[in-house]
């Protein structure tokens, strides 16, 4: 049941940007108008923007926090998800791992927070997390029949899913990806995705999996370690983070109901920085130097060497891709 911080919260946004009384909320919730007033102010100092106009009441403008009520409010499908929203966690990916240790899950998860204090990537790179300028979050799915999970494609779908969600906020802005996980901008990486599966300690099938996303919208001091290769998506936004969290869940879970099909691989090869690059793949002691031509059925990088040799390179495989004549050094 709801309090009636989050009664009024819900009834501010059902309202649709348009004016709500004090007097029609005090009745709603049958409380007092000084009640109403000081749980709009407590949502006030939870970073929630709230217009008050004399003789109009209370108009919601949009969220400097992010919030779950928020979220589901701005999402556009019914793809069932719980969306929970922290101010700080060490990782997204760790405590949803955590969370899955502790029960059976049977409904997706979204975990978002506003910074973390250990946020990683893949092989436990450290992924800079500051406050109020991005969003950190990891979305967690019990798999079905204990159905095979092929982290390639998810990975790369997760990559077209969170660029449309983004294309729909900074239309200006030329987002490509980079095999195996980094979403550039600008020529420099503003986010990646880390997807991990969690198995049954029984037998080893899948029981789930999780994506974690981190995205940089509008940090501008970054470590002197990563500077050179981190940047933002914008310098300052305005954007609600909230209406891009539900943007991503939408467009995750459209498109992971068939991400098996591979349906998404041309419209991940468009954003490809790395397709038709000289690159070099780093696979533990051993270095592949050639072009990338095309990404196979699985989500796999085919790489073709001097000798004219084909190598298929699986994203499990892979330490690191340099891209030595490409404008991102990351």
């Amino acid at each position: 049941m709801m309090d009636h911080q989050a009664q009024i919260l819900h009834a501010l946004l059902a309202a649709d940007h348009r004016y709500v009384s004090g007097n029609e909320l005090a009745r709603q919730f049958k409380i007092s108008r000084p009640a109403v007033y000081n749980n709009i102010l407590k949502l006030e100092r939870c970073g929630h923007q709230i217009d008050t106009k004399k003789g109009l009441g209370y108009c919601y403008e949009q969220s400097g926090c992010l919030n779950s009520q928020v979220i589901n409010h701005y999402r556009t499908t019914t793809y069932p998800v719980d969306v929970q929203t922290f101010d700080t966690l060490t990782s997204t990916n760790d405590f949803a791992k955590q969370f899955c240790s502790s029960r059976v899950v049977t409904r997706a998860q979204a975990f978002v927070t506003d910074t973390q204090t250990s946020g990683h990537g893949r092989l436990g790179r450290h992924f800079y997390s500051p406050r109020h300028s991005g969003i950190y979050m990891s979305i967690l799915v019990p798999i079905q029949n204990r159905d095979t999970i092929h982290s390639g494609l998810i990975t790369t779908s997760t990559a077209v899913c969170v660029v449309r969600a983004l294309k729909q906020f900074f239309p200006q802005v030329d987002f490509r990806v980079k095999w195996v996980n980094d979403i550039l901008a600008h020529d420099k990486k503003c986010g990646g995705i880390l997807t991990e599966t969690i198995s049954s300690l029984e037998d080893g099938s899948h029981e789930n999996v999780i994506v974690g996303i981190g995205l940089n919208i509008d940090s501008n001091h970054y470590p002197d370690d990563i500077k050179h290769k981190a940047g933002s998506i914008v310098i300052q936004s305005q954007i609600d983070r909230n209406r891009i969290v539900a943007s991503i869940i939408d467009n995750f879970f459209y498109m992971y109901q068939t991400y098996r099909t591979g349906s998404f691989l041309k419209a991940y090869s468009e954003l490809s920085e790395t397709l038709g690059q000289k690159i070099e793949v780093v696979m533990g002691t051993r270095t592949i130097t050639g072009v990338a031509r095309h990404f196979n059925d699985e989500g796999a990088l085919v790489i073709q060497e001097e000798n004219g040799k084909l190598i298929t390179v699986a994203s499990g495989e892979v330490t690191k891709v340099y891209l030595p004549g490409n404008g991102y050094h990351g």
